[in-house]
């Protein structure tokens, strides 16, 4: 199974924006995501990993995400009170699942519990947190997978503990809860007794399932390390098992279980390294503790579920060639099984790892995100989500590494393609010279779009236009490299990101299309009395522009020639012939020029478009081609 789409409303950094805030990934792809810090690409990794681990959460821990007061909210800090937030999450079987306040449908939902159980979710502090330890003590395990992996390991429990516990942690919950007194004789169950050996079974089992779960991966990790890292180190999880004493009287753990992380040889020495996490280097350590935790979750694969592997910001401690290794695993070892998720701020990283991708045996896999902060309201900040690399993602990148020219510079590449995805072609293009991708001088567009946004009532379109044309210096001619003014030319460059976001928008909102296109052919009827009547053919010479004007459906007024012209006498066809004696005028013009005319003498009609007929359809009766 494959996650298609993803919303996060108002959880974390994301807002009640619908246009920014649905994830789409329509055939399952995996994901391969740049983002600088704080633009809300982490915010998708715990977004799938709080869903899925919902599915083992009480009602209560549920709320709490979702109630911007608790102290664990993931409510975004902005969202309005009478707004919505939740996760939702849409899978390729047709299934979706939703976790917000007083929505507890998750809960027990078993495939999730299961997907849950067969995914991962790494970052840089999961993986260090192997040996992150003082020098002077050992790196005991047990703490970390009580908190991070007894949850997701299964175990097969005894009787009569089969119905109630399906995972580590639940056994080792039982364990700690210590063998019972009889409540008649206060005393401890006795070997041979029901309850004695029930539990005597319990902490049997524990202790050779997970001695044999940390044998495998044990081995799995090793060869991770030596294959793939080239690490000739061989590690060892230590297991040190649950005893305990009783007698009558009292109950002892006489030895708490123990998970010491060892390393066996290094480099062709054996037992040289006691204490591996003050002699390893970062990149050693990240590779030690990577390996482990891919070979606990390789146990856990379930064919027919969800399995997702989310990497964030994993690789900031390895170096290039570690990051090549990783890489090289990911796309090899993992990609067949999994979903992967691979978040990242280095910019460096991310475009290595998509040549490898496009150059790869599955490009088509996979979608390329790039995250921004939106500053089109800086007190209410959001992501803003680029999936291919455009000349916006650009500019931000550059505004970023604060290379102010360089962002300027395809700012107005950005604003010249806004231009021309949304305006008609002659306002840009100068259509009539014949070299190729000829277009106007970007303030001529600009002009030439304020008339004809004016002409059809597209006021909001005419503000922004306005708007932009107190920065056309900045587009026109980039910031020259100083360090003199820097928080200036960064407050402009933001007020052009914030303009062309806004133009964009009412772009896209104006309601208009072509209806005719320059070069058909109209017919212009008359009537001179009861027996005579004309049609005039009239070739139009530039577009005719439906549009809405307060609700109401208006056309543009375009220039046209006549070309011929048909007299009737009692609706026949009396003669036919050339008429070009009206050229290039305004159709209104036009036609008062005619009906004035001493071989007309016809009277004017008030509303001149009526008599005007495309396909047999008068103006006024035209329908939008939209």
């Amino acid at each position: 199974m494959r996650i298609i789409e993803l919303q996060l409303q108002n959880f974390k950094f994301f807002t009640g924006n619908v246009l920014s805030n649905t994830l789409k990934l329509p055939n399952g792809e995996n994901v391969l995501a740049w983002g600088e810090n704080g633009s809300g690409k982490s915010s998708i990794y715990w977004a799938i990993y709080t869903l899925l681990q919902c599915s083992y959460k009480e009602p209560a821990d549920i709320d709490n995400y979702f109630t911007p007061a608790h102290e664990k909210n993931l409510v975004n800090i902005h969202k309005p009170e009478a707004d919505r937030a939740f996760i939702r999450m849409a899978l390729d079987d047709g299934n979706e699942y939703k976790i917000e306040l007083g929505d507890y449908s998750v809960i027990g939902n078993t495939d999730l519990q299961q997907s849950a159980v067969s995914s991962d979710f790494i970052d840089y502090n999961v993986i260090a947190s192997f040996l992150r330890f003082m020098h002077k003590h050992q790196p005991e395990q047990l703490p970390l997978f009580e908190e991070q992996i007894f949850r997701f390991m299964p175990f097969n429990a005894p009787a009569p503990y089969t119905a109630g516990i399906k995972y580590f942690d639940k056994a080792f919950e039982k364990i700690n809860e210590e063998l019972q007194k009889d409540p008649i004789t206060k005393k401890y169950p006795t070997a041979g007794s029901a309850a004695y050996d029930q539990y005597k079974n319990l902490v049997d089992e524990f202790n050779r399932q997970l001695r044999q779960e940390l044998g495998l991966v044990n081995v799995r990790a090793n060869e991770i390390l030596e294959r793939k890292f080239g690490y000739p180190i061989d590690i060892e999880l230590s297991y040190m098992p649950v005893e305990f004493q009783r007698t009558s009287t009292q109950f002892r753990f006489t030895q708490k279980p123990s998970i010491i992380l060892k390393i066996n040889n290094y480099y062709g020495h054996p037992d040289a390294v006691k204490r591996p996490h003050s002699f390893l280097n970062e990149a050693k350590k990240a590779a030690i503790g990577l390996s482990i935790r891919l070979g606990i979750l390789e146990r856990r694969l379930s064919a027919d579920k969800l399995n997702v592997l989310a990497l964030d910001d994993l690789l900031i401690s390895l170096d290039m060639s570690n990051r090549e290794v990783v890489l090289k695993l990911l796309f090899e070892d993992y990609e067949p099984n999994y979903q992967l998720f691979i978040f990242t701020h280095d910019k460096q990283l991310f475009n290595i790892a998509k040549h490898k991708i496009n150059n790869g045996t599955f490009p088509d896999n996979w979608k390329f995100w790039e995250f921004y902060v939106n500053e089109k309201d800086p007190d209410k900040p959001e992501p803003r989500l680029f999936e291919n690399e455009t000349e916006m993602s650009r500019a931000l990148n550059h505004l970023v590494e604060n290379d102010y020219p360089a962002a300027a510079n395809y700012l107005r590449k950005h604003c010249e393609k806004i231009l021309e995805d949304n305006i008609p072609e002659e306002l840009y293009a100068n259509i009539n010279k014949e070299e190729p991708n000829s277009n106007y001088a970007l303030d001529s567009i600009l002009n030439r779009a304020s008339i004809f946004f004016t002409t059809i009532k597209q006021q909001g379109v005419v503000d922004k236009i306005n708007d932009l044309k107190q920065y056309l210096k900045i587009l026109l001619n980039p910031l020259s490299h100083t360090e003199r003014g820097v928080q200036r030319y960064k407050a402009e460059i933001l007020n052009v990101i914030k303009v062309l976001n806004a133009l964009e928008y009412e772009l896209k909102q104006a309601r208009y299309g072509v209806q005719i296109k320059s070069g058909e052919t109209i017919v212009l009827k008359l009537t001179k009395d009861i027996a005579i009547s004309y049609e005039i053919d009239v070739r139009l010479l530039e577009n005719t522009y439906w549009y809405y004007d307060q609700g109401n459906l208006s056309f543009t007024v375009q220039k046209g020639d006549t070309i011929k012209i048909r007299e009737f006498e009692n609706g026949v066809l009396k003669e036919e012939k050339k008429f070009t004696y009206y050229q290039s005028l305004p159709l209104p013009e036009l036609y008062k020029q005619i009906t004035n005319h001493n071989d007309f003498q016809i009277p004017e009609v008030p509303d001149w478009r009526v008599l005007f007929i495309l396909n047999g359809i008068s103006f006024n009766n035209l329908i939008p081609v939209v």
